[in-house]
């Protein structure tokens, strides 16, 4: 019995140990990267190499085992690899939303990244990031009051595709080419991504056309896009937010959407804002809003 208890005494020993070596290590792999992130957003290249050839060190020594750790790939050479990682990571602080949402903003557009150097996964997060933040700001800079609140008897559960527009995009789906009118809509409470052939199907239409900024072009002429038969469900609308503010502060409460042109591209698209109001009763129309 004496022997079989001092077994499971010498095991839980070489168990306790075996996680404090564990959380010894994450520690160490924890400051590595903070001093990393700390030099890199100070743009000092020789201290992040100084850094890296002592990563190197403790990792010939066995003081860090883990080969998937982080660091590895931060010390590959320069500051790309240390700012994509940094990306990452305030894109995990905004989903996890431990901090508010607006500080993090805050601190993420202060550092000096070059996101043209980024692959194309790390851009796309890097958009992300700016359009939700834009969003934040918009939420935190519009007034949240207005004298008349007409807006508020517009039905966001069949809100008419033709109020997805603004300078940047504008979806116009003809009335004379509507021939189911009565689900001719988009529920905004409920539906946050719809494809263009459902689009098609809702309506009734033969073909669906928007217009669009070219964004390869640096011009502002929208031009005249009809989908393919084969692209319309590849491609589709994106709300990624809505709420009600003054938008252009003349007194009249303002529908406000976020959103975005989508589709099943590598590239991610840029997220805008449309604006809807109503100036009389039961009028609404979109504000020519310009970001």
């Amino acid at each position: 019995m004496k022997k079989l208890l001092s077994i499971i005494v010498l095991s839980l020993l070489c168990f306790n140990l075996s996680i404090a070596d564990e959380n010894k290590e994450l520690k160490l792999i924890e400051d590595y990267k903070e001093k990393l992130f700390e030099s890199a957003i100070k743009e000092d290249l020789k201290k992040v190499e100084e850094i890296c050839t002592n990563y190197r060190s403790d990792k010939e020594k066995n003081l860090i085992t883990d080969d998937t750790n982080p660091i590895r790939w931060m010390c590959r050479g320069g500051l790309k690899p240390i700012f994509m990682d940094i990306t990452y990571e305030y894109n995990k602080k905004l989903i996890d939303k431990i901090l508010p949402a607006i500080d993090v903003c805050n601190e993420y557009k202060k550092i000096p990244l070059d996101e043209s150097k980024y692959d194309q996964m790390h851009l796309n997060t890097h958009m992300g990031i700016m359009n939700y933040c834009e969003t934040v700001e918009l939420r935190k800079n519009f007034k949240q009051d207005a004298k008349h609140n007409l807006i508020k008897d517009l039905d966001l559960e069949k809100l008419n595709f033709n109020f997805l527009s603004n300078k940047y995009y504008s979806l116009s789906i003809p009335e004379k080419d509507i021939t189911k009118k009565a689900s001719c809509f988009i529920n905004l409470k409920k539906e946050k991504r719809l494809n263009y052939l459902k689009i098609k199907q809702r309506c009734g239409v033969k073909n669906i056309t928007y217009r669009a900024k070219n964004p390869w072009k640096d011009d502002k002429k929208l031009h005249e896009i009809t989908i393919r038969d084969n692209d319309l469900e590849k491609s589709w609308i994106f709300i990624t937010d809505y709420f009600y503010a003054d938008a252009n502060e003349d007194g009249y409460m303002d529908l406000v959407i976020r959103f975005k042109n989508d589709g099943s591209y590598s590239m991610a698209s840029n997220t805008t804002t449309m604006v809807v109001t109503a100036l009389n009763k039961n009028e609404y129309e979109n504000i020519d809003y310009s970001e």
